[in-house]
């Protein structure tokens, strides 16, 4: 949503404010309780809706999104493996590097290893043990 459309759902909220302030001020306390229980039951209404066309949407892929398979038995990961027991890192931070030189991670074939990141204690020659 752009600049103008933000600036209409701030002036629309801001006037249904107003307009129930004014409500109580002007009618009688009864009939703003009814407006503003009416007004709460359409925004909510309007919120399901968006909801549900946000969910219902075609995602987008952000640019440095990568894809990760792991078939016939592989293990995959978009970032760090680590072996259960394996020592902590030591030296440079933990996680992959971002930005434009990600590749799609995929590992194929039992026994097989792949990783976005670090390698932490698995051992590719071992295989994979279930």
């Amino acid at each position: 949503m752009g600049r103008r459309g933000w600036w209409t759902v701030a002036g629309a909220g801001g006037s249904a404010g107003l307009v129930l302030v004014l409500v109580a001020v002007l009618v009688d306390l009864d009939t703003a309780d009814r407006v503003a229980s009416v007004t709460g039951a359409v925004v909510g209404l309007a919120g399901l809706v968006v909801a549900l066309i946000a969910l219902h949407a075609p995602g987008t892929t952000a640019p440095d999104s990568r894809r990760v398979r792991a078939r016939g038995g592989g293990i995959a990961a978009g970032g760090d493996i680590t072996a259960p027991g394996a020592p902590p890192r030591t030296g440079a931070a933990a996680g992959p590097t971002t930005g434009s030189g990600q590749r799609d991670v995929s590992a194929t074939g039992r026994g097989s290893v792949a990783a976005g990141g670090d390698i932490n204690g698995v051992d590719p020659g071992q295989g994979h043990r279930p």
